[in-house]
């Protein structure tokens, strides 16, 4: 159970919240406004830091977390189930990825371990600086140039098709 610090949910969580959704809608293919994303990235870290407080173990906060994102990216933005789901998927795969890389070499480079850092309130905002420098990167190139992975008509729909009532 990891017990994060008010400091950490405001100057680290939503942020990197903002970056992982950013980042993973627009591998998707969606640029959705900017507003939307901050109202999502808010509501799933304040989910995700009550969440924690729970006696559930990492792996169960991740699945949760990425579900949570899926339905807020779907009701606040309108983004459609399978392009939600796979947003949030890549965008905390790809920061599992970088901090699996940054946060060891800022802890060699430092000589701060990872547990002295987690303890410390500031240190926790400041140790994940350079990953999410790194995202936020790639966040904007990826919405500036329009780049995705994913063409938009490459992912199915999961919406409900009317029938048209004369009968055509």
């Amino acid at each position: 159970m990891d017990i994060m610090p008010w400091t950490a949910l405001i100057f680290q969580s939503i942020p990197e919240e903002i970056i992982i959704i950013t980042l993973g809608l627009a591998l998707v293919g969606e640029y959705p406004r900017m507003r939307g994303i901050v109202v999502v990235a808010i509501i799933g870290a304040l989910f995700s830091f009550f969440f924690r407080r729970l006696p559930v173990s990492f792996g169960i906060h991740t699945l949760t977390v990425i579900v949570v994102f899926t339905l807020l990216m779907r009701l606040t933005l309108r983004v459609n189930l399978i392009k939600g789901l796979v947003a949030s998927i890549l965008g905390i795969l790809l920061l599992g990825i970088i901090e699996s890389i940054s946060i060891p070499l800022v802890s060699s480079l430092t000589g701060i371990s990872i547990d002295v850092a987690l303890r410390d309130p500031w240190l926790r905002v400041l140790f994940p600086l350079p990953d999410e420098i790194i995202l936020g990167v790639m966040a904007y190139y990826c919405r500036r140039r329009h780049f995705s992975l994913i063409a938009g008509s490459k992912l199915p729909e999961l919406e409900v098709k009317e029938e048209k009532e004369d009968g055509k």
